[in-house]
């Protein structure tokens, strides 16, 4: 093979590491890329935002390497994901996306609103390049799901890193939602039909095999006709600082997913127990006046949140359901859809 060929893969060792492979001689050499504080290194010195960055320079300058990079190893029996997104019709074409205000700031990058060919999208701008590629395999699982209590997703764009183009939903997320509008405006019927579209839409997740992981009211989002939609499944799996389990959002994570990584549809069921007593005390943050570490230590010794005020006993017994220490004994969404439009035909009802 000639000197300068080269292919960048994901390390055996250290999985979520990057090493860069290069041919020279008759040997290929490999060169561990280092990760730190958002930005990637080989030799400790030059630093880049991303790898296109960094594999730029090296076609240009030698630096550190044992020979100039010359070009990429073609990839063989593997199908990238981008090209199997490219052959389902996802890669949408930039010429088409206009880009306007940023509505929102995510861990890995800004959402902004714009429009693609005249429809109004939200658009996630994912810049780091180690992050793009891990995020192109999660897009590839989000392009299988297709529901009306999910946040659709309408393409990516392969440019400055990673666009990922989805529905535009008006009304923000569900907190802010609540909170800004309260008691007097958000009538109990329709907090019933928020955390109903939730159920719906985790139940259809829970068919699919697929386990949110970060299931929360800040990620669900209303559309203009006050539908609720489940964001950001799929990309919960992408971790930016590898399985740091100090990140975990704890108030809301299932004790056996905290303590032994355990991620199932019944840790996720636990997070929407905590979603529900979010809806039904208008977006506060749960177990307001406890640290973290009483969260963890208080639940081990059987403490549970109170019911919020105003919230129907059935809702609650419904929560305490998905707050059981043991995974299999809280229920199903399939179950927790049915429990829900239960109480919903029974209010109107009356």
């Amino acid at each position: 093979p000639e000197d300068g060929l080269f292919l960048v893969r994901e390390s055996v060792r250290h999985p979520g590491d990057y090493v860069l492979c290069v041919s020279f001689g008759k040997e290929v050499i490999h060169y561990r890329v280092l990760h730190r504080d958002n930005t990637l290194s080989i030799d400790s010195e030059q630093y880049f935002c991303n790898l296109i960055d960094m594999i730029e320079h090296y076609t240009e300058q030698q630096g550190a390497l044992c020979t100039k990079l010359v070009k990429p190893k073609a990839k063989s029996g593997m199908k990238s994901a981008e090209e199997e997104l490219a052959k389902a019709g996802w890669l949408l074409n930039l010429q088409h996306l206009t880009l306007g205000e940023r509505i929102g700031q995510g861990e890995f990058g800004d959402v902004l609103q714009g429009e693609y060919m005249g429809q109004k999208v939200a658009v996630k701008n994912v810049k780091c390049d180690v992050t793009a590629q891990a995020f192109l395999a999660e897009t590839a699982a989000m392009t299988k799901v297709r529901h009306k209590n999910l946040v659709r997703l309408l393409g990516v764009i392969l440019h400055n890193g990673l666009y990922i183009v989805m529905e535009f939903m008006s009304k923000g997320n569900l907190v802010n939602f609540l909170r800004t509008r309260g008691r007097a405006l958000v009538p109990l019927p329709q907090l019933l039909q928020f955390s109903l579209d939730v159920a719906q839409g985790m139940d259809y997740l829970e068919s699919k095999k697929l386990v949110h992981r970060d299931l929360a009211a800040r990620n669900i989002l209303i559309s203009e006709d006050n539908v609720a939609k489940v964001s950001d499944f799929g990309l919960a799996r992408v971790n930016p600082r590898g399985a740091d389990t100090t990140l975990l959002p704890v108030k809301w994570t299932a004790p056996e997913a905290l303590k032994h990584n355990k991620f199932s549809s019944k840790s996720d069921v636990w997070s929407y127990g905590i979603l529900l007593w979010e809806v039904f005390s208008f977006g506060r943050a749960p177990y307001p006046k406890l640290s973290l570490k009483e969260v963890t230590e208080q639940l081990e010794q059987g403490y549970r949140m109170e019911t919020p005020e105003g919230c129907p006993p059935t809702v609650y017994a419904l929560m305490r359901s998905c707050w059981e220490m043991e995974p299999g004994k809280r229920p199903s969404f399939k179950k927790l859809t049915e429990k829900l439009q239960k109480e919903l035909k029974h209010l109107k009802d009356v």
